[in-house]
C-alpha cells in the first residue's frame, strides 16, 4: 500500500500546498569568479526532520499526520 499527503484540517491533498520544516545545516564549497563568490556543489548536510505545515495554518511535528493510505 503506498501513502499520500493529506491534511487533516482542510483536507487539501495539493502536495503544493505544504511546507517540511527542517533544522541542521548544510556545507558547500565555494569559487571565485573574479566578480563574485559562488556556492558549488554540496558537500555535506546535517538536515533533520522538523514539522510540516499547511496553507490553512495547520501543522504538525509528526509526519504521520499528513500521511495517508491509498488503495491501488
Amino acid at each position: 500500500m503506498t501513502k499520500k499527503m493529506k491534511c487533516p484540517k482542510c483536507e487539501t491533498e495539493d502536495e503544493g500546498d505544504f511546507t517540511v520544516w527542517k533544522r541542521g545545516s548544510a556545507g558547500f564549497t565555494v569559487y571565485f569568479d573574479g566578480t563574485n563568490i559562488n556556492a558549488d556543489d554540496e558537500r555535506w548536510t546535517d538536515l533533520c526532520f522538523d514539522a510540516i505545515s499547511c496553507q490553512c495554518g495547520h501543522e504538525s511535528q509528526r509526519e504521520s499526520d499528513f500521511l495517508v493510505d491509498v488503495r491501488e
